[in-house]
């Protein structure tokens, strides 16, 4: 096995910033020193400073002390900066890892709501080191200190506080075994109120038209009941057990003021000592409570680091980047349905030289939809390659996907944003004219331009400001931004097939022109558009329908103007 298999990303993570981790535990030693400050400064002023009456003493004592309680100030506040630094710092080297593979196949996780598995988890993390749990647990590791100071001073005080302790964990073990299952409940009712807020997003439209208002508000006020019913029982049930667990700890305080007062009454201890070890049993108590209520956040934070360094763990696809003008080969490509095994594709095989049209003709339930999705590699193979040139193309990176494949789907959907957002793709837009010409190139730059905030209109996800054909225009345009080498449209409408023999039809021809190759799937033949490929897809088949027109094998000049060359990669 190679070294670089064996480096752990998140050891390395932290390797990277050992300096401020070790920096932040010096740190923790020396404020736990500074605290035992308290206790001496106690125990001089009641056994020496007042048998002597010293003024002077006291004064000099009380300033040490005020000087003493300003550098912990310090210190605090220095360690807690340095922490949630820390924790920044790491998710930003995670992050980085995950995002450097660039593999598509393991960007938008299925099923998460973010875009790549192990950010939930890294977030997590960097909220435990900034909450301060770490500084937590570096407090409480003085504790077993203290309570030997405590010990030092009188047993029997000793004793009391062990006890206490041990009840605190009793009540905290309680608590974690008990609420495991009102948190699972008051978790499943916020996710389903979640999900009706996402229902309403996407599909508003949908729920407006159809009349279906008063019923979802019947559904959310129900799902609001069981959510708010679900945190009031884990509340109650928590706060009782918070409440004891406080309450305990303050009646430990005054057991062990007693059984110090008890010791100076036998003459065993000086007041000084009583005092001081009050103080040092209050702050173990004090220490101890707190470790405990963040046991719950330090087992998540320990799934959440196993979590992630199965993910960071898993094997990664090497990626590739695709020549400028390549082939388009299907071999043996064999898709089933996830769910119920059923063969969705079978056996499909094909191939493409650049310059390319490629006509796929198939009925509701064809597959044609499915083929779309596996050519741009968003839907999983069960057998078979597609494959670019000589690269699969499940290998090529988020990156050159942008660049590669542009896709129109028979659904057209926007990203809630401008539409200069969605017809870059988010990217940075380097010449405002290229976006210009683009949308020219696919005929909607007058439509744009004529509304009153252009290029900068609020598109939501339905792009309802848009009617259906104009939709998919901008859904040409989005695909052709980035000059790609290949171009899959799905189910054009009536519009689109149109002005594929008229507007569109001059654009096509430059764009294969310069090796793009484009692929059509359609319920309806596009009996006036020239295509050098045509197909029959049947119940997950694809079959070649043998065409007159000789297919073009050869890269040739663009016939009029340019989309490809005047839209060049960076």
């Amino acid at each position: 096995m190679s070294k670089s298999k064996q480096v752990n990303p998140l050891r390395a993570a932290l390797h990277g910033m050992r300096g401020i981790l070790f920096f932040s535990i010096v740190m923790s030693l020396v404020y736990g020193l500074l605290k035992l400050a308290g206790p001496l400064f106690m125990i001089l002023v009641f056994d020496r400073v007042l048998p002597a009456r010293s003024r002077e003493t006291l004064v000099a004592l009380l300033l040490l002390l005020t000087i003493t309680i300003g550098v912990m100030t310090l210190l605090d506040y220095a360690r807690r900066r340095i922490m949630a630094r820390f924790g920044a710092q790491f998710q930003e080297g995670v992050e980085q890892h995950i995002f450097s593979s660039q593999a598509r196949e393991s960007y938008l996780a299925k099923g998460g709501k973010k875009p790549a598995a192990g950010l939930n988890e890294t977030d997590q993390l960097r909220g435990f080191f900034h909450s301060g749990s770490l500084i937590t647990i570096l407090d409480f590791l003085w504790s077993p200190v203290f309570l030997g100071i405590v010990f030092v001073i009188d047993p029997l005080i000793g004793w009391v506080v062990v006890v206490g302790l041990v009840v605190l964990a009793l009540i905290n073990v309680a608590r974690n075994m008990t609420q495991t299952e009102r948190m699972t409940r008051s978790s499943a009712a916020g996710e389903a109120v979640v999900g009706l807020k996402d229902a309403l997003l996407v599909s508003r439209h949908v729920i407006e038209t159809q009349q279906m208002t008063a019923a979802y508000n019947q559904r959310w006020l129900a799902a609001r009941r069981r959510t708010r019913d679900a945190a009031v029982e884990l509340k109650d049930w928590t706060a009782w057990f918070s409440i004891t667990a406080s309450h305990v700890a303050l009646l430990i305080q005054y057991v062990a003021l007693a059984a110090g007062a008890y010791q100076t009454i036998n003459g065993d201890i000086t007041i000084g000592a009583m005092v001081a070890s009050m103080y040092l049993a209050r702050h173990v108590v004090n220490r101890a409570e707190r470790f405990l209520a963040e046991i719950p956040d330090m087992l998540e934070a320990s799934r959440n680091w196993q979590n992630l360094s199965k993910i960071l763990a898993a094997p990664r696809r090497p990626v590739a980047t695709p020549e400028p003008v390549s082939a388009l080969t299907l071999s043996q490509l064999t898709v089933r349905c996830l769910l119920t095994k059923r063969t969705l594709l079978r056996n499909v095989n094909a191939a493409f030289a650049p310059g390319s049209t490629i006509e796929i003709v198939g009925g509701a339930g064809s597959g044609k939809t499915i083929l779309a999705e596996t050519l741009i590699g968003r839907m999983p193979r069960a057998s078979g390659k597609v494959l670019l040139g000589c690269i699969d193309i499940e290998r090529l990176s988020i990156y050159d996907g942008a660049t590669t494949i542009g896709y129109i789907p028979q659904r057209i959907d926007f990203v809630d944003g401008t539409i200069e957002e969605n017809l870059v793709g988010f990217a940075p837009v380097g010449a405002p004219e290229r976006l210009v010409q683009i949308a020219r190139v696919a005929g909607v730059h007058e439509r744009i331009a004529a509304l009153p905030d252009g290029y900068q209109t609020h598109l939501d996800p339905l792009g309802s400001v848009f009617s259906k054909g104009e939709r998919h225009q901008l859904a040409l345009a989005r695909a052709l931004y980035h000059d790609p080498q290949i171009l899959i449209v799905d189910e054009p409408d009536t519009s689109f097939r149109d002005a594929l023999k008229n507007d569109l039809g001059t654009t096509i021809a430059d764009f294969t022109g310069a090796g793009g190759i484009m692929v059509v799937l359609t319920r309806v033949p596009l009996k006036i558009f020239r295509s050098t490929h045509r197909y029959n897809l049947d119940a997950g088949v694809l079959r070649e329908i043998k065409s007159d027109s000789a297919p073009i094998h050869a890269v040739r000049e663009p016939l009029m103007g340019a989309v490809r060359p005047n839209l060049t990669r960076s």
